[in-house]
This record gives C-alpha cells, structure tokens and sequence, in this order.
C-alpha cells in the first residue's frame, strides 16, 4: 500500500471566524483545506516525484505563513505511490474516502497521471497532475484539470533548432514506450515537415531499461544528422551516455524530464561532449540569464530563491511543475471560498471555480480554463539551453 505522510501546517491557527474551530479533549482542531498529494518517493520516477512534493510543500508553507487562504490553512497529505500505477490508484481512492481530501495533485509522470483521470472522475474529486501530452485532453472529463504544457510547447523549438541553426533535414527520434513517448510518436511525424525535416529511422525504449545500445547502433548506420530522444525516465539520460561512449557525435536535442538535477548529476559530463546536448525547458530554469526586461524574471526569483533556502538546490523542473499545480489550486479555493468542513460541498464548488480560471499566471504559463477546456493553456513559456561547466546555458531565440 501507498505510504503516507502528513506535511504539518506551516502555521497553526487556535481561532478562525465562522465556526470552523471544534474542540478534542479541550485543544482547538482548526479545519483545513486538505490536499492530498500523490507521487513517487521510491522507484524508478522518485527523483522527479520527490521534485514534485517539494515544490508542493513550499507552496503551502508560503501560503499558511500568509494566513492560508481566506483564512483558511492549508494541509498537505502525501502518499508514495511507489512508481506504479496500482499504488496511484489505491492512494487516490484512500485521500478521496478515507483522508476526506478536497483535491488531489498527481506529481509523477504521463503515463501514471493519465491512468488517475478517470479513477479521480469516478471519485468526483477535484484533480490535477503533471502529464505532458494533450493526447488525452478530450478525456479529462468533469473534475480533472491540466495545468501543463502538451507536445507542441516543447518539441517546436527543438525542431527549429535542428533545421534552422543546424541546417539538419533527416534526423533519427528515440523514444521512450510510456504515455508521454506516445506524444512524441504521434506528434513529431506530424510537426516536422512544417520544418523541412525527415524522420529517416525511429527507436524506442522501455522506461528503467539500462541498455539502449541496439537501438543506437540502428541509428547510427542510419543517415540520420541528429537525434531527437523523448522521454522522462532515467533510460533517456542513459541513452545519451551511450550514445557518446559508442563514437555517435550527431547533435541530440532533448525534452525537460532530461535537464533533472539527478540526471545533470550522473550524466552531465556526456552531456556537455561536443556537440553538447540541447534541451528544451522552462524559462524559470535559466531566471538568472533572462534579461531584466522579462515582464516574469522577478516571479520567478521569487520562487527560486525560497526554494533554494529551503531545500539548498535550485528548483528542478518537477519543482516548478509541483508548484505550478498549487497555483491553480490556491487560486480555485480563494474564488470558491467553500466552507472545508462540508467536504462534498466544498469539493464541486472547487471544480466550478476552476473551471472558470481566467488569465491566471503560473510559473510555467498562463491559463484560462472553461466547462469544456480543462487545459486552457493561453501561453507556455518554454527556452533551449545546453550545458557547459555543469551549468545550464541559455540559448536565445
């Protein structure tokens, strides 16, 4: 079973107007809006869930320091799903029935966020998660939300960089079997020839797979100029070693999972080998190297100067993506203002009000959202870097 852990209130309340304080053996119980939180604190996806609760937990440590919300705190309750789509499953179900949580945040990857939608629709529960393909967007149903980025926000510049920087026209894709791989198989064939680029030989490879030389030896006696790999498991940052060590210098372009600080970590050095890897991420990853004209450079300072404090490391982007989710929460819960002690009540006034978010700046973009757009994505700020002395290196556009 899913492990559990209850991050404590930032701030503890003894009184809070509306008859929301009830007394146990005369010490003050104050009512929370409670958020339960499901990600991988163990298997394979652990360094990018363990990313996703820390951005969580900053968030709710500000907003409790703050007074909470409407004067309301805020409980974050988390359980480690261990990797595994089972254990997500059982988790939301425990959150929703047992914890009495008002919403549910999914802080792991594609595949596993996907196969919640509709466990959290049966539940009608107020969800959101970390997924990033819009394949699925049309099945969001009634009370999941996606405050993410999709296929489009985070291959087109990769793409533009192939063909216009690199003058490439044929180059290999390397992708990862998982939800988040089917994006990039069904989207990359469709997107390129707006590039004048051709797919010449196309690999996959299963997450938490050690080896991926077969599939880099096809490609290498391919006539690919390049390799596109998509993935966010481990195996994709493994392919990029591999890759090196077997002689193939083509340039490689890569998607944000890969620019993970216990990826840079252990595969760094491969990465910066000419010709050094290019990643597409968020523009928060590189705040320090936007121009001060950016209208979004102090938000993000913001934010990654706390969670420096806090956790004596930059922000990765799972972080950014941990705390993107809380935004959207935060701003729900303020509108609704429901009463957190009528859970039932509560939960549907929340789903309402997000679906009526509107131009609300998040750290990754910008979101407005209707009954019948669960994604509302109006803007996603995305930017390439790559990777010299163990740092990121913006590349302008």
């Amino acid at each position: 079973m899913a492990r559990k852990i209850i991050i404590p209130l930032m701030v503890v309340v003894s009184l809070v107007a509306g008859g929301l304080v009830s007394c146990t053996q005369g010490a003050p119980v104050v009512a929370s809006y409670k958020i339960g939180a499901v990600a991988a604190q163990s298997g394979q996806y652990a360094a990018l869930g363990t990313q996703a609760i820390q951005g969580m937990q900053l968030l709710v440590g500000k907003i409790n320091a703050e007074g909470g919300i409407n004067g309301v705190p805020v409980e974050l309750v988390v359980y480690d799903n261990k990797s595994e789509a089972t254990e997500a499953a059982l988790a939301v179900k425990k959150l929703a029935e047992v914890d009495e949580v008002h919403v549910i945040a999914a802080g792991d990857v594609t595949a596993i966020t996907s196969s919640l939608i509709p466990v959290i629709n049966e539940l009608e529960v107020p969800g959101t998660g970390i997924s990033g393909t819009a394949l699925f967007d049309d099945q969001l149903g009634a009370w999941f939300f996606r405050p993410m980025g999709a296929e489009t926000d985070y291959s087109l510049l990769n793409l533009e960089y192939l063909s216009r920087d690199l003058g490439v026209t044929e180059y290999a894709s390397l992708i990862e079997n998982s939800g988040y791989g089917q994006g990039g198989k069904v989207f990359l064939p469709q997107l390129s020839p707006n590039y004048g680029l051709t797919i010449v030989e196309e690999q996959y490879f299963d997450p938490g797979a050690t080896d991926v030389s077969p599939q880099l030896t096809n490609i290498k006696n391919s006539s690919a100029q390049a390799i596109f790999i998509w993935g966010s498991s481990p195996t994709s940052a493994i392919a990029v070693k591999q890759a090196r060590e077997m002689g193939i210098a083509l340039p490689i372009v890569v998607t944000p999972a890969q620019v993970s600080p216990p990826f840079l970590a252990e595969f760094g050095d491969y990465y910066e080998m000419e010709p050094s890897i290019v990643a597409i991420t968020q523009a928060i990853d590189i705040w320090q190297q936007l121009p001060d004209t950016d209208p979004d450079k102090e938000m993000y300072r913001g934010f990654a100067e706390a969670y420096q404090e806090e956790y004596d490391s930059p922000p990765a982007m799972w972080a950014i993506l941990g705390a993107t989710m809380l935004q959207l929460i935060e701003d729900g819960l303020k509108r609704a203002d429901a009463d957190p002690t009528n859970v039932e009540e509560a939960r549907s006034k929340l789903r309402d009000a997000l679906e009526s978010t509107t131009n609300l700046k998040t750290l990754i973009g910008v979101y407005t959202m209707s009954p019948d757009d669960h994604y509302g994505a109006v803007g996603v700020k995305m930017v390439l870097v790559t990777f010299k002395d163990g740092q990121k290196v913006y590349l302008p556009r």
